[in-house]
């Protein structure tokens, strides 16, 4: 394994979920990270994107921060799902951006819950609901039954998806249209003294994958949205506020289109799927074979690897047969693509895979 890996271990969005879930008396996966918190009620924010390498660039600092690390594969459909479901990848498997899905017999787009070849959002729900595939129930849920009040605070364009139930439930959920108009959302609900409010921004992440982690209006994003926070938090002073993101970004280097690689075809039966830096493949002897021979810049863990369950954190033997038999992990800044659409594929910043600067993430605790 690469030496410039970041490998998850204790402090992972896992440990952080169960700290946060376990502060109102519920039973969690894992240990906590040992945060202390003043008061009862709580407002988790999760800025999409926000690395810690972004986040240094910001230049603001906070009393309690903590260099954490996100799950693997570090990207938004794993590190949500392990969040609020309180589960490490290899116990809830819906690692990937994409990922095939056996009883729908195609690779799906899990977070429009759509087949990755011609987008149409939540279009295999009817055919086959996602929660009968990923029968969980959200934290968010237990906190209900348990007698708390909770709301979660979404963009409008993903409320009542079939991802976004998955996460949060059948729950209460307030939306907003733009960031500006999140901030108001927030207060709105902080005025109100619900118990638990989450609250997640995209606009870190779309930046920093438009014009990559290190541009200058990417930070400056990331800088304006912690001073208005900074600012909404300072009036509230009955709650504690947790911040936090679910991976970082790097900065793109070559984009490899595996849908030239005609000898690749021919020996598979799946076309190659997952993310762009960390790459689902069947576990075949001459597939792993040739990736090694023709893509060196690939580490690839098959699934009888040892390395294989340390980075799932732990896998339950239900979820086994439903993870991809060979993953290939991106050891430099390049990308990986296979056009399963037509789609024009073009970023500047990336993550999904092992490299600092998209695993390490902040804590911080106002």
């Amino acid at each position: 394994m690469q030496e410039n890996f970041v490998i998850p271990d204790n402090k992972t969005l896992v440990n952080l979920s169960s700290d946060i879930f376990s502060h109102f008396g519920l039973r969690t996966e894992t240990d906590g990270i040992g945060l202390e918190y003043k008061h009862k009620k709580l407002c988790f924010i999760l800025l999409d994107g926000l690395g810690w390498n972004i986040y240094e660039k910001t230049g603001i600092k906070f009393r309690t921060e903590m260099k954490c690390t996100s799950v693997f594969p570090s990207t938004t459909s794993n590190a949500l799902s392990s969040f609020f479901l309180n589960r490490n990848p290899g116990q809830h498997g819906i690692i990937g951006y994409q990922l095939y899905i056996r009883q729908l017999g195609s690779i799906v787009n899990i977070l429009g819950y759509t087949s990755s070849a011609a987008y149409i959002r939540d279009s295999m729900e009817r055919a086959y609901p996602m929660a009968s595939i990923f029968n969980y129930e959200s934290k968010i849920t237990s906190l209900n039954r348990a007698g708390y009040s909770t709301v979660n605070i979404i963009p409008a364009f993903i409320n009542k998806t079939a991802f976004s139930t998955l996460l949060y439930g059948n729950n209460n959920t307030d939306t907003f249209s733009n960031v500006f108009h999140s901030f108001s959302v927030l207060e709105d609900n902080l005025k109100k003294g619900t118990d638990f409010i989450s609250f997640y921004l995209p606009e870190v992440d779309q930046t920093a994958h438009k014009l990559g982690p290190y541009d200058q209006y990417t930070v400056e994003a990331a800088r304006y949205i912690l001073q208005r926070i900074i600012s909404i938090m300072e009036k509230y002073a009955d709650y504690d506020f947790v911040i936090t993101a679910d991976h970082g970004h790097v900065e793109v280097g070559n984009t490899i289109n595996l849908g030239n690689d005609s000898g690749l075809m021919d020996i598979s039966i799946l076309p190659p799927y997952g993310d762009s830096r960390a790459l689902f493949l069947e576990n075949k002897d001459e597939i792993k074979e040739y990736m090694e021979k023709h893509y060196r810049n690939l580490e690839m863990v098959s699934k009888d690897d040892s390395m294989y369950s340390t980075l799932m954190g732990k896998i339950d033997t239900s979820v086994m047969p439903k993870l991809p038999g060979l993953i290939g992990i991106s050891k430099n800044n390049d990308i990986y693509h296979f056009p399963l659409n037509q789609r024009k594929y073009t970023m500047k910043g990336a993550h999904s895979g092992l490299l600092k600067e998209e695993m390490e993430i902040p804590v911080l605790v106002f």
